[in-house]
């Protein structure tokens, strides 16, 4: 039987054809959209309320009839989000956004109806954060833990959406630090008599985190352990510079000597920038082996897959977890994309019995697509892919008609 509701709209509507005169039909939003949809009525939600949902515009945001869109969505999430809040679309264009916000995954973090948190985020700061930067759960476990980390309070030094620094800080490095660590007597104490106020604090320090007095980080660097600043920095108490005499690459390979065998590779990763060693490694201290900056996942990630797309998107990004250097030499090497041997032998050093049974991969196997040997990313991808096994497609049938035609 057909609602009251329904009734009444179907009447108006045979009354306009009656008349030969389109009229347009008031609707009662949200009463109709309630009759199917009560689990949203207001007096059910909880208090942080979306505006235009707490206004009765069901329609400002939903089509309703059809779209194209999930949700019955009146355009792209992104879009539609932007339209109202102008201030995200300028916070989002900055030099680094928030991966979801800048793909416009805005329900990842906030409910569009309503929450129980302010700006009706899904839980509150730092639970909704833990989420997906799961590396911060042992943090509190250390033996030192940075104020805002205790607290809980992520948005003193990281911005939620956009940042024109690096980490999404609020501030640059070390202006953000210098706002709750004055620059005193004690301060040049601490740092052995120099003056480091304008130094980048996250070369020594653990933003977060440490097991050692003072955030200072475990793994360091043996000429800052000794204290040996001198021999990368030159004759400090002349000077009173932290300058180096080189170029960064240049300073390093006077001690890392092995190195430089990479310089012959046929692929050299970042060794023709005599700034690379920066990039990738602290020269002081590091909360890593190696040196590394930070966790090599974490790392790599800042200059690949971290730009908008299907991969950044995918279910399966990082190869069964696997720490990048597992496959890939990260100074150099002579196969492609820095992989440790030619694909095939790559991957059957975890994979040994793969397709013993199945698919035949080898010189002898052609692909129908490209006229080459069939390997392994013939049907895989390394890293991103929209389904298991790391398969670009279904295998139910749409893989398998690329070369095998009805």
């Amino acid at each position: 039987m057909l609602k009251r509701s329904h009734l009444l709209v179907l009447t108006m509507i045979l009354a306009q054809a009656g008349s030969g005169a389109a009229q347009p039909v008031t609707v009662d939003e949200p009463a109709v959209c309630l009759e199917c949809h009560a689990d949203l009525d207001l007096a059910n939600l909880p208090r942080h309320v979306h505006t235009a949902f707490e206004a009765g515009r069901c329609s400002q945001c939903h089509n309703p009839h059809a779209s194209k869109h999930a949700t019955l969505l009146a355009a792209d999430q992104k879009e539609l989000c932007l339209s109202c809040h102008a201030d995200i679309a300028d916070e989002i264009s900055l030099t680094t956004a928030h991966q979801p916000a800048g793909n416009g995954q805005c329900v990842l973090c906030h409910d569009p109806h309503a929450a129980d948190h302010a700006d009706q985020l899904h839980q509150a700061v730092p639970n909704l954060c833990l989420d997906c930067h799961t590396q911060t759960a042992a943090w509190s476990q250390q033996s030192t833990v940075h104020a805002p980390v205790a607290d809980g309070d992520c948005q003193t030094c990281h911005a939620a959406h956009g940042s024109d620094n690096d980490g999404l800080l609020t501030g640059s490095v070390p202006a953000l630090c210098q706002n709750c660590h004055t620059q005193d007597s004690a301060f040049t104490a601490a740092h052995g008599g120099h003056a480091v106020g304008d130094s980048d604090c996250t070369a020594c320090h653990d933003p977060h985190a440490a097991d050692l007095k003072g955030l200072v980080y475990a793994n360091q660097h043996s000429p800052f352990s000794s204290g040996n600043c001198a021999t990368c920095h030159g004759n400090l108490d002349q000077s009173g510079s932290f300058a180096i005499a080189t170029g960064v690459q240049e300073l390093c390979l006077k001690c890392h000597r092995g190195v430089q065998e990479f310089e012959t590779k046929t692929y050299r990763h970042n060794l023709d920038d005599t700034e690379s060693c920066q990039h990738c490694h602290n020269p002081h201290a590091s909360p890593t082996n190696s040196l590394l900056a930070t966790d090599s996942t974490i790392l790599c990630m800042r200059c690949h897959f971290n730009e908008p797309g299907p991969k950044a998107k995918s279910a399966f990004l990082t190869h069964d977890g696997m720490d990048c250097m597992e496959c890939h030499v990260p100074h150099g090497a002579d196969n492609p994309t820095y992989l440790r041997s030619v694909e095939v032998d790559l991957c059957a050093g975890c994979h040994e019995a793969a397709h013993r049974a199945s698919h035949p991969v080898g010189p002898e196997v052609i692909d129908a697509r490209s006229g080459e040997a069939v390997t392994c990313l013939s049907c895989h991808q390394l890293h991103g892919a929209d389904f298991e096994y790391y398969l670009p497609l279904s295998p139910e049938m749409d893989l398998c008609i690329q070369c095998h035609k009805r």
